[in-house]
């Protein structure tokens, strides 16, 4: 769990991490950063379109 308010997430490579109970997330965030299949977000946000599907 990580407060992740006003956090720059600019090319931050966030594959295989679990943000589901993260607070103050944001889908500009998650759309800035890099991700995949394995990254575990909050029911409320949605996987970015660049993210790998492998």
């Amino acid at each position: 769990m990580a407060d992740l308010i006003g956090a720059d997430f600019r090319d931050a490579d966030l594959r295989g991490a679990d943000l589901t109970e993260s607070i103050f997330l944001t889908q500009a965030q998650l759309n800035a950063a890099k991700g995949d299949v394995n990254t575990k977000l909050p029911p409320s946000l949605t996987r970015p379109a660049h993210w790998s599907t492998l």
